[in-house]
């Protein structure tokens, strides 16, 4: 009896300890999906030149021939040649 009861305590810590680590890996996720839309966001707010509140097609343009630009994007796993395709 008593080696049940020490069985159902490491189980229920491991339990919790498990459901601690998704809770973990679901801020992380959520942190960092918010780290990508404001570093988007200031890279669109650096394409605006105009600052007009959109972006041309002119100006995604000429940032596309960005080095940096194109890094970026391959950064998030999207491959800047692919954008007019």
């Amino acid at each position: 009896a008593v080696l049940n009861v020490i069985t159902g305590f490491f189980c229920q810590n491991a339990i919790e300890a498990a459901k601690y680590d998704h809770d973990l890996v679901t801020q992380s996720i959520l942190a960092q999906n918010r780290m990508y839309l404001e570093q988007i966001n200031t890279l669109f707010a650096t394409m605006d030149t105009d600052e007009s509140g959109s972006i041309t097609i002119q100006e995604f343009e000429d940032h596309l021939e960005s080095e940096t630009t194109r890094a970026y994007f391959e950064s998030l796993g999207l491959d800047a040649s692919d954008v007019w395709t």
